[in-house]
């Protein structure tokens, strides 16, 4: 069982690495969707590291276990693991779907999520640099600078990436509607 004293070190360094790892992930990730699972795994090491030995772990340590992370995440050929939404359907989460409240409009949201798949599969699609601005963008909530300096790219290319990627977006969404 893992100490207080050793959650407390644990809290401290995530705190003060996760950005800079999360940043490192997704920029030398070839599928955007794998980000989650390699930097769970690399916080879940070094949990473990500092519950086996009890010492204090570095930043630049913190690091070196996301490349190596990122490296056998690809190795062992991970990425192509799905896991199906309805896969394992038990007791307990038909008991949840039945406590839905009834003022939540069900069709509204699963249009929300029809569109947010429809999105996610257009840029999956995509070049893969396409994909890491729109992680960045939208869900890390990076400004388009930030974005430039961290993929190594000019402003100009981020935001033509990121407009003309919008400009199409709206275009097949507003084709698909008209076919329905």
């Amino acid at each position: 069982m893992i100490n207080q004293e050793t959650l407390k070190t644990f809290d401290e360094l995530y705190y003060a690495t996760y950005q800079d790892i999360l940043k490192y992930v997704v920029i030398n990730c070839s599928n955007i969707e794998d980000v989650k699972d390699i930097v769970q795994n690399v916080y879940l090491d070094v949990l473990k590291k500092l519950d086996k030995n009890k010492t204090l772990i570095s930043k630049a340590y913190v690091m070196g276990i996301a490349k190596n992370k990122v490296k056998d995440y690809y190795r062992f050929n991970y990425k192509n693991k799905l896991m199906s939404l309805f896969s394992s359907t038990n007791k307990t989460e038909i008991e949840l779907i039945d406590t839905i409240e009834a003022s939540i409009n069900l069709e509204e949201e699963l249009l929300k999520e029809e569109n947010i798949n429809f999105i996610w599969t257009y840029l999956k699609k995509q070049d893969v640099i396409i994909s890491k601005i729109f992680y960045l963008y939208y869900y890390m909530d990076y400004n388009i600078k930030e974005i430039a300096k961290v993929l190594s790219i000019s402003e100009s290319n981020v935001k033509n990436y990121l407009y003309r990627t919008l400009k199409k977006i709206n275009a097949l969404m507003k084709r698909s509607e008209e076919s329905v």
